[in-house]
């Protein structure tokens, strides 16, 4: 079975679900909140990377997931980033507009990240070659497009988008789920070999991620809600476009990229499982 078969319809559904909640009456954010808006996409696409490439000077693991750690690193923020700030009262509206925005930035962007970090660091060691305008296409077919419809259907719509919306903010879930079940079974020799280094690798650049947004944020004083919401969204990515950049015939067509990406979807989840239930369990305090 070829997952990218399964990957594709539920990327497209994904980015469709983003595109239903988002109004451009939710842009006028940015000129509310411009300084978390900045921050917190900044640390989507740019700081993650970063981290990343950092961390992976210290870790001996084969390129094909050096370069699978850059691409999830590099992905946008994840559509359960929403749920997850719901949980704890964050900042629901600011997570929409994040995850959005990062969304049709990382069109992009990822060309960009991935393509320089396999210049400078991966050489000629393998016959890596990120088609740019490929993946540019790529992107814009199966993000931009998804988010577009969504957005229209939810402004001519409206009563029709609010019937499904049981089904269109349960199912990305058990979708994401099932694609890497997917992946883990096919790969599954593989994950298991390298799973101790790898594992760690992933976990602490979630963490590092995580604590090194929470710092910046409070050093520039963002209040908690929205704090809270710029973890989350750091934290969470989009798994589902890293599996498709890595699997796609017409990009990077190497199954093994996709290894960090699944790893990374079921630590993620765990650690901002963790960073919920501490929220949760805290007593409330003044926004600060």
């Amino acid at each position: 079975m070829n997952s990218i078969f399964i990957v594709i319809p539920i990327l497209i559904f994904l980015m469709f679900c983003i595109g239903l909640e988002l109004k451009l009456s939710n842009f006028k954010l940015i000129l509310k909140q411009p300084k978390s808006i900045i921050i917190g996409t900044l640390a989507q696409l740019v700081l993650h990377p970063l981290i990343a490439w950092f961390l992976l000077g210290f870790f001996n693991i084969p390129d094909e997931f050096k370069i699978g750690i850059i691409l999830i690193a590099s992905c946008p923020g994840g559509a359960s980033s929403n749920a997850f700030s719901y949980l704890i009262k964050a900042d629901v509206a600011l997570s929409v507009l994040l995850t959005s925005l990062s969304s049709l930035l990382s069109i992009f962007t990822i060309p960009i990240i991935v393509s320089t970090y396999i210049y400078f660091s991966i050489g000629d060691s393998l016959s890596f070659n990120l088609p740019f305008f490929k993946l540019l296409i790529q992107n814009v077919i199966f993000l931009l497009v998804p988010i577009v419809i969504g957005m229209i259907l939810n402004r001519y719509k409206e009563e029709f988008v609010k019937k499904i919306s049981f089904w269109t903010k349960k199912l990305p879930i058990y979708l994401l789920l099932l694609l890497i079940t997917v992946f883990f079974i096919e790969n599954r020799k593989v994950i298991i070999e390298t799973f101790s280094t790898l594992s760690i690798a992933v976990l602490v650049l979630v963490i590092g991620v995580m604590l090194i947004s929470y710092l910046i944020s409070l050093a520039l004083k963002i209040k908690k809600p929205q704090r809270q919401t710029i973890i989350i969204g750091v934290g969470i990515k989009n798994v589902a476009q890293a599996m498709l950049i890595a699997a796609s015939p017409i990009i990077l067509n190497n199954s093994e990229i996709a290894i960090p990406a699944v790893l990374y979807a079921l630590i993620m989840n765990i650690v901002i499982l963790i960073y919920v239930a501490i929220n949760k369990i805290k007593p409330k305090s003044v926004n600060q």
